[in-house]
C-alpha cells in the first residue's frame, strides 16, 4: 500500500545554518559557526554601546536616533550626558574636499576637528554639523540646519548656514507666553513629560503616540 506523502515543514533558520554546515568540510563548518556565535555575542546591545566600541565618548542618559558620521574618526566625537539626536543628523570629523579637488605635486593638507555635542544640548532632525564645532549646554539646533560654527549655551540656531536667533528662554516665552494667541495659531500643543521623564517612568514610544492621537479629536483632527 501506497504510504502518503506528507509535506515537509519550512526550515527553520536553525535547520537552515545547520544544513548549510552540513555541506561544507566539518572542521569548515565548525569554524564558521565559531566566528558566527562569536559576532552574535560581541554584537552591541545598544546604539551606545556600539558608539563606544567605535571610539566615540557618549555620556549617560542619552537619547540617540540613527545618526550618520565617519566611524574611522570616531574618537573625535563627543556625546555628553542628557544629549538627544535626532534620526538624519550627519556629523562630519574631517574635511579633505581641497585636498581630493587639488592637482598640485604638494596638495592642501586634509583638515580635522573634533565634534562636542555638550549637556543637555538638542540636536533636531536631518541636522548637518561640520567639523570643529561645538554645541553648547541645553542649546537647540533646529531641523535641517547646516551648523558651521558653535552655537552658544542655552542659545537656539537654526537655518543654512545656522545663525543663533534667540535663547532657549526667548523661544519658550515666544511660543508659550500667550495662551490666548495661542489657541488661535496654525499650531496645537499637547501637553508630555519630556522623554528624560518618560524614560524615567516607563513610558513606551506606543505608549507616547497613543496618548497624542487620543488628544488629537480635541483638537479637531
Amino acid at each position: 500500500m501506497r504510504q502518503p506523502i506528507i509535506p515537509s515543514e519550512p526550515a527553520s533558520p536553525v535547520r537552515k545554518l545547520a544544513r548549510a554546515l552540513a555541506e561544507v568540510e566539518p572542521w569548515h563548518g565548525t569554524k564558521r559557526l565559531v566566528k558566527f556565535l562569536l559576532e552574535l555575542y560581541a554584537r552591541p546591545r545598544s546604539m551606545e554601546d556600539r558608539l563606544r566600541s567605535l571610539g566615540v565618548t557618549v555620556g549617560r542618559n542619552v537619547q540617540l536616533q540613527p545618526f550618520i558620521f565617519d566611524e574611522r574618526y570616531a574618537r573625535l566625537l563627543t556625546i555628553e550626558d542628557d544629549v538627544s539626536i535626532g534620526k538624519g543628523t550627519v556629523i562630519y570629523l574631517s574635511d579633505g574636499a581641497l585636498n581630493t579637488v587639488s592637482e598640485d605635486p604638494d596638495p592642501p593638507p586634509v583638515k580635522f576637528g573634533p565634534v562636542r555635542i555638550c549637556r543637555g544640548a538638542v540636536v533636531t532632525r536631518d541636522v548637518i554639523i561640520l567639523c570643529g564645532v561645538t554645541i553648547g549646554e541645553y542649546a537647540i539646533v533646529g531641523a535641517g540646519s547646516l551648523v558651521t560654527r558653535d552655537v552658544r549655551p542655552g542659545m537656539v540656531a537654526m537655518g543654512v548656514p545656522a545663525r543663533e536667533v534667540y535663547s532657549v528662554e526667548q523661544l519658550k516665552k515666544q511660543m508659550y507666553g500667550d495662551k490666548t494667541g495661542r489657541s488661535n495659531s496654525r499650531h496645537f500643543y499637547i501637553y508630555m513629560p519630556n522623554w528624560r521623564q518618560r524614560r524615567r517612568i516607563g513610558m513606551t514610544a506606543e505608549e507616547q503616540d497613543l496618548y497624542y492621537h487620543e488628544n488629537f479629536p480635541k483638537h479637531g483632527f
